[in-house]
């Protein structure tokens, strides 16, 4: 998730994929692998882990895990989340997992990739609970001499 991501719908119509596709090809001298998703596809599992992320990437798919969820689609079911928020919770409709074309499993294993976290054991009402960043603790080597043993004494929180 730390990847930036530039959203161009112009630039997931089908004939803008095969030029970047082909100009991908022709840069990492590929012939014939990796062809691109049918078109009308917005929701594809690797849970055999045969995809390129690289590659579907460049095809306008996201990947979330084992899910890839194409960015245009991304953004319409954000714009749903965003309408059908109240007080930072939403109710999970119908449209929303239509917009995906996944199953119910799926769709609320990708709620869950995407930190959306169910209120209340409630399996229809959701709420976001921020990007979770994975924190690793410096640890000081203590030394007399060190300039931060003045400031690990000050035992600040």
């Amino acid at each position: 998730m730390g990847d930036i991501i530039f959203f161009l719908p112009k630039m997931l119509k089908p004939k803008a994929v095969s030029l970047r596709i082909l100009l991908w090809k022709f840069y990492n001298n590929i012939q014939n692998s990796n062809e691109i998703p049918k078109s009308g596809l917005n929701f594809l599992v690797d849970d055999k882990k045969k995809f390129d992320k690289k590659f579907l990437l460049l095809c306008g798919f996201e990947k979330f895990k084992d899910f890839y969820v194409r960015v245009d689609i991304l953004e319409k079911f954000f714009l749903q989340i965003i309408e059908n928020t109240k007080d930072g919770k939403f109710k999970i409709n119908s449209e929303m997992m239509n917009l995906l074309g996944c199953s119910k499993e799926n769709f609320f294993k990708l709620m869950d990739l995407m930190n959306y976290r169910k209120e209340n054991n409630n399996i229809d009402v959701y709420s976001y609970r921020g990007y979770r960043k994975e924190r690793n603790k410096v640890k000081f080597v203590n030394k007399k001499d060190s300039p931060f043993k003045k400031l690990m004494s000050l035992n600040l929180k």
